[in-house]
């Protein structure tokens, strides 16, 4: 059964190949019409190993959570050969619920349903909604159980990703896990802020390959191949590649490619990200950028639903005033988003926060988009959001209590812990 699934995955490995349409870095460059920024970025990341830009894709972006509920539940409907969803959290809420039903109903017309859930995103899930869709012929992997008297038990290790794949032409990725919080006012949710990006074309193949790949990896069932990996004809005309955290070759391509993105920075630099907490290279590069005089700004949550993290960052709040790098903080409800935009060409959607679990444990993947009308619309949401936020000024931060001091110092000190 072992060399069945390694043949398998050798095979898969043939099919991303085959059908994906790569392009050049010189038709990037000519497209997109960038002198500056782009030569720079595609040469650099190249050195590091990157590489697997896509054409023909078409690109959605959604940071409401009704819309993006909207358009997962529509195209659970719509599929016809297969479904992959890879999630750290499937709550056992109304969403949760809903959506099992949907996946089960498709599972019951032969439709293959596979689901990848992690162990710690999901301990306070409900068994009985897991239970329900295994009887329903749909395939469950638990990413790495809590057992800690296995061997290779590794509670640090989690699988982080929110990915869902249909038929292998639609996929969505982002920060929305499956439950009522993402959710607005037409689900009864939470609302909370995040961002999220559906899209169609033929770097899907390299979305559903990390899913493969994890799939088999973790034991999964053998699946019909030629179900994952049909055809796909162009859907549009914006450039994507597909990152995952690791790769085979000890590198770290979202870490990699977030440096570079930065150190080539000209004009601004716009980032929302709910867990911040990065290391000192990022810290570094984005103070090295705003002296340049890049306008570089982050906005970060008010209302946190891991305040721990919240306090670390705020840690670095005075390095990056004094350095004239602009925070926000958005006070509207909890920010959960990952995202980064850099002057209107390079932008980034994905699970991936800029922090140490997601760039040395954490199964992660993100989207980069060089695209110039979509970095348009990320900039605006951007700018939108801190309309619904506080910015922070260095002289009230300076004042505020020892004890707060005390938190940021604390649990900045013991971040590794998380």
């Amino acid at each position: 059964m072992l060399s069945v699934r390694k043949n398998l995955v050798i095979k898969s490995k043939s099919y991303h190949k085959g059908f994906n349409t790569r392009i050049s870095y010189d038709y990037i460059i000519k497209k997109i019409k960038n002198r500056f920024f782009l030569p720079q970025f595609l040469r650099t990341i190249k050195k590091f190993g990157i590489s697997g830009f896509s054409g023909g894709n078409k690109v959605i972006l959604i940071t409401d959570g009704d819309v993006f509920f909207d358009e997962l539940f529509k195209a659970v409907d719509n599929a016809r050969l297969s479904i992959n969803l890879e999630t750290y959290i499937f709550n056992s809420d109304d969403i949760g619920w809903k959506l099992a039903k949907k996946l089960a109903n498709k599972a019951k017309r032969g439709i293959e349903v596979n689901i990848i859930y992690d162990a710690v995103g999901c301990i306070s899930t409900s068994p009985a909604i897991f239970d329900y869709m295994r009887k329903m012929n749909i395939e469950l992997i638990e990413y790495h159980p809590i057992v800690p008297w296995r061997k290779f038990f590794n509670l640090y290790l989690r699988d982080h990703r929110k990915l869902m794949v249909i038929d292998g032409s639609i996929a969505f990725i982002g920060g929305m896990n499956i439950g009522n919080e993402y959710a607005g006012k037409k689900y009864r949710g939470q609302n909370w802020r995040d961002t999220h990006i559906k899209i169609e074309g033929p770097v899907v193949k390299d979305f559903e390959y990390f899913f493969l790949e994890n799939w088999h990896r973790q034991g999964g069932a053998l699946v019909d191949i030629s179900k994952y990996f049909p055809t796909i004809k162009p859907a549009g005309d914006t450039i994507v590649m597909a990152l995952s955290s690791h790769s085979r070759r000890r590198i770290k391509p979202i870490y990699q490619t977030y440096l570079v993105a930065i150190a080539n920075a000209r004009r601004y630099i716009y980032i929302t990200n709910a867990y911040f907490i990065p290391d000192m290279r990022i810290v570094k590069s984005l103070i090295r950028a705003a002296k340049k005089g890049v306008d570089v700004r982050i906005l970060l949550p008010a209302i946190s639903d891991i305040p721990f993290v919240q306090h670390a960052s705020r840690y670095l709040y005075k390095r990056f005033l004094k350095s004239n790098v602009r925070i926000y903080e958005y006070k509207q409800a909890v920010l959960h988003a990952k995202t980064a935009v850099i002057d209107d060409i390079w932008a980034t959607v994905g699970s991936s926060n800029l922090d140490r679990r997601s760039f040395n444990a954490n199964l992660e993947v993100n989207a980069i988009i060089l695209d110039q009308p979509f970095g348009k619309k990320m900039r605006k949401q951007f700018l939108k959001d801190i309309r619904n936020s506080e910015e922070i000024q260095l002289e009230y931060y300076k004042r505020r209590p020892f004890i707060q001091y005390l938190k940021e110092w604390f649990c900045y000190r013991f971040r590794y812990l998380l």
